[in-house]
């Protein structure tokens, strides 16, 4: 476990956040509150958020648990989350044909994290063994026929969902199976930080909670959904504290995926 002391860096502190509805709230908080004014923010898909906080090009990342899940490779910090209590909405196993008739399941190329989960459904809770195969950008609108289902995260997800017959919600199997939340996305660093950052950061997000109505409003512009509806996803889906029990969770995930080696 990486200890937090003040972190001294040339230039801004740089933040990489994950750039999908769900963690919009803690965009908009670190974007329009004052905390934060002083720091650099990119935005980026889960996979391109982990690989710079590996490569030292982002001092601190809302990045997926899956990327790092071995004892002190990075420190989880600060008290919000991209969790869930419940469904999840966007993060599914999309098919044509039931579970016991899946052969090969397509894999969404933008969170290892999502990987893992299917895979650890797949092995320990379902029984089944599918062949995984990686996919490329685009593969939702092809590659799902048949006995090959896809695993999908994301916004996308919003615009297939009457698409195919049978959809996994895999954050309400998660919990099904392992009676705990589950914890898609969290906060971390790899290098010592300035413990009053994360207080900022904390703070930061808070303010963005609050303005979940006004981000409805925005984000319905963006894509095919009605304020409403964004605002019970991002209110009743994803669940923003990182509690005891979501930590507990991501112990479990961690434990399970060290038994997959």
């Amino acid at each position: 476990m990486l200890s937090i002391f003040v972190f001294t860096t040339f230039g801004l502190m740089k933040i990489s956040v994950v750039s999908y509805l769900n963690s919009a709230p803690l965009v908009y908080g670190i974007q329009h509150s004052t905390e934060l004014k002083d720091c650099s923010v990119s935005l980026d898909v889960p996979t391109a958020g982990a690989a710079k906080l590996a490569s030292g090009e982002a001092d601190i990342a809302l990045v997926p648990v899956g990327a790092f899940v071995q004892p002190g490779q990075v420190e989880w910090v600060g008290n919000y989350c991209i969790g869930v209590e419940g469904p999840v909405r966007t993060v599914c196993l999309l098919s044509e044909v039931p579970l016991n008739r899946i052969r090969k399941v397509w894999l969404d190329p933008h969170s290892r994290t999502s990987v893992q989960l299917i895979r650890i459904l797949a092995r320990d809770y379902w029984k089944v063994d599918w062949e995984f195969i990686p996919a490329i950008e685009g593969f939702e609108y092809g590659a799902i026929k048949g006995d090959n289902a896809g695993v999908c995260i994301g916004d996308k997800v919003f615009g297939l969902e009457g698409r195919y017959t049978y959809r996994y919600d895999l954050a309400q199997e998660w919990i099904r199976f392992a009676g705990l939340p589950f914890v898609f996305a969290a906060w971390a660093v790899k290098m010592p930080i300035d413990p009053g950052i994360i207080t900022k950061l904390d703070r930061a997000q808070k303010v963005g909670i609050k303005a979940i109505p006004d981000i409805a409003r925005d984000w319905s512009l963006k894509i095919g959904l009605t304020k409403s509806e964004i605002r019970d996803y991002l209110t009743r889906n994803i669940s923003y504290q990182f509690t005891k029990e979501k930590k507990e969770g991501m112990d479990r995930f961690f434990s399970l995926i060290q038994n997959q080696s």
